[in-house]
């Protein structure tokens, strides 16, 4: 299994109940189809699973970014992938939006006192790989098997310069921020929920190099949980003449990173971690007509078509990561939050996709259990 673990996914609060009403849902409507009830896939030990846990899953909003707190959210948060992690092979992605911003940050601070340029963002990827790495590792060797082992593998990962990302920043990085204070800014932002963060381009991941995905293999092979493309990777470009490598000023969103990572390794299931407890319709802007609709399971034919409901930057990554991997991997994938792992797994939470049940089906979840649209 590989999974995909956002910064906000280690983000500690209340439970949420998910709770959805029969709305009058135009595209659901017209477009689903017949649909049966699935349950989640059985993880029995013989999977290997891509887990996605986003940057802010190490750090909760507006929080102080210690060593301290990044520690806590990730014990509490690692805590319901035990028994994923025990019984079955294992590729953790990380992200790392607010861990890179707070360097882009000190390094501003760093040029205006000295006047030497700071890093670029390449570097600074490379950076956080260790650190989130190692804070992870940390947390997860004491709940596995004695001689069991883990390693965090520094990824490059190859982008076309010619991406159209380049011209279009969208990857949200550093802290959370008032308006007034992200006016003052001289980079692009945007807004994020009730705040404002930077953001920076996100082109799509090609291919970890071959030598470093070969890596990953053997130590899957060898039984060993691995943590790679962390923050999606550094982001690297090729000479095509001389094969020569050059880091490139761009952030890969991890969920597609995961999301290549799964298809590369003939991955069995994605699970992409969070601070939300499933993929919704409406969340934003929800009405009396077009109430905020909680989805329980879906088909990757059908969340393509309802992509619009998913903004770039925020849920839009990951619902096209899922569809991607489905489509051309043939394995299933979820998302939902990381304190309900376990559960997502299940089928008891979050959003199960998955194409077993048909190509034109979606479940949602309400006050009375879960209904089928038709």
């Amino acid at each position: 299994m590989v999974f995909a673990l956002s910064n906000r996914a280690l983000f500690v609060r209340p439970a949420l109940r998910i709770v959805a009403h029969r709305a009058k849902y135009e595209a659901a409507e017209a477009l689903v189809g017949s649909c049966r009830f699935l349950s989640g896939p059985s993880l029995d030990g013989n999977q290997h699973v891509v887990v996605a846990l986003g940057g802010n899953a190490l750090l909760k909003r507006k929080q102080a970014m210690t060593v301290e707190n990044q520690k806590i959210n990730i014990r509490e948060g690692v805590h319901s992938l035990k028994s994923i992690l025990q019984k079955n092979a294992v590729t953790l992605v990380h992200g790392n939006g607010p861990q890179v911003g707070l360097l882009v940050m000190e390094g501003a601070a760093y040029e205006k006192e000295t006047g030497l340029r700071q890093m670029k963002l390449d570097v600074l990827d490379a950076e956080t790989e260790g650190m989130i790495g190692y804070l992870l590792e940390q947390e997860i060797q004491p709940l596995l098997s004695p001689g069991r082992g883990m390693a965090t593998v520094l990824s490059q990962i190859l982008v076309d310069p010619k991406d159209p990302a380049f011209n279009n920043p969208t990857k949200f990085i550093g802290p959370v921020l008032s308006k007034e204070e992200a006016e003052k800014l001289t980079v692009p932002f945007r807004q994020d929920g009730d705040y404002f963060r930077r953001v920076v381009p996100s082109p799509l991941p090609v291919k970890m190099l071959d030598g470093q995905l070969q890596a990953v293999k053997l130590l899957t092979k060898g039984g060993c949980i691995v943590i790679c493309a962390g923050g999606g990777g550094i982001p690297v470009v090729q000479d095509p003449e001389t094969g020569h490598l050059e880091g490139i000023e761009a952030v890969i969103d991890k969920d597609r990173a995961a999301c290549r990572m799964g298809l590369d390794l003939k991955a069995d299931g994605l699970l992409i971690l969070t601070d939300v407890p499933a993929v919704a319709l409406n969340f934003q802007n929800p009405s009396s007509d077009n109430p905020t609709q909680w989805i329980k399971t879906v088909s990757s034919s059908m969340l393509r078509k309802l992509s619009r409901h998913f903004p770039d930057g925020s849920m839009g990554p990951k619902v096209e990561s899922v569809i991607d991997f489905v489509e051309k991997g043939g394995g299933w994938a979820a998302i939902g939050c990381l304190n309900e792992a376990s559960r997502i797994v299940a089928g008891e939470a979050g959003t199960l996709i998955q194409d077993h049940g048909g190509h034109n089906f979606i479940e949602f979840y309400d006050d009375f259990g879960v209904h089928q649209a038709a």
